[in-house]
C-alpha cells in the first residue's frame, strides 16, 4: 500500500503542510515505486528518506500532480518492509483555500501508468492507495512557517542538476561495488 501520514490535519493558515509518503510492501520484495499524486495544494519540495529506497529522480510536478519515483540501483537488490520514503512539503495555492487534498492516482493492481510498487520486471503489486485531507484554520500549530528553509530536497536545484546528481550517485555506487568485488549479477 501507499499512504500519507498524517492523512488528515488542521494546519495554521499560511503554514507549510509536511506529509510523509509511506509505503508498505506487505513483505514482498520491490525494486521501485511510482507515486503519482493528484493535489489541490502547491508543491514546495520533496525530501527523500533513503532508508527503504536509496535513489530518487527529481519529482515531476504540474499544476495538479506530483510524480515521485524511488528505486534501487541494482534490481536484484530488492527491498521489503514499510516506512516513509520521504516528506512532501506543500502549501495552500490561494490564501482563501480552506481545504487541501492529496489523492494517489491509482487505476488498480497491475496498471503501470499509475501509482505502483514494482517487483522485478516492472510487475505492480500495489493493492491499496489512500487519500489525505488537510484543513487550513486560523488557530492551529504551525510546525513549518511559510518561509521555512527545506534542507535535503530537490527544490533548490534545477531538474537537470537534480537528475545529474542522481546519475552521478549511481555511477559512484557502481564504482564502489566493482572495487569491493560485489557482483551485479
Amino acid at each position: 500500500e501507499i499512504r500519507f501520514f498524517p492523512d488528515s490535519w488542521e494546519i495554521q493558515k499560511g503554514c507549510l503542510v509536511a506529509v510523509d509518503v509511506i509505503i508498505d510492501t506487505s513483505e514482498q520484495a520491490i525494486a521501485a515505486t511510482d507515486v503519482v499524486i493528484e493535489t489541490s495544494l502547491e508543491y514546495i519540495d520533496f525530501v527523500p528518506n533513503k532508508t527503504l529506497l536509496p535513489n530518487f529522480f527529481p519529482p515531476k510536478v504540474s499544476d495538479y500532480s506530483i510524480h515521485i519515483i524511488g528505486f534501487v540501483s541494482n534490481p536484484k537488490a530488492t527491498v521489503k518492509g514499510s516506512g516513509s520514503i520521504g516528506t512532501l512539503f506543500l502549501k495552500q495555492k490561494n490564501s482563501t483555500d480552506a481545504d487541501g487534498n492529496l489523492k494517489l492516482y491509482f487505476a488498480w493492481l497491475g496498471k503501470t501508468y499509475d501509482s505502483n510498487l514494482s517487483v522485478l520486471w516492472g510487475i505492480d503489486i500495489l493493492e491499496k492507495a489512500w487519500e489525505g485531507m488537510y484543513r487550513f484554520v486560523d488557530t492551529a500549530t504551525c510546525e513549518y512557517p511559510a518561509d521555512s528553509t527545506i534542507v535535503g530536497g530537490f527544490a533548490h536545484m534545477s531538474a537537470e542538476k537534480a537528475l545529474s546528481k542522481t546519475i552521478n550517485a549511481l555511477k559512484r555506487k557502481e564504482r564502489l561495488s566493482r572495487r569491493n568485488i560485489i557482483p551485479w549479477i
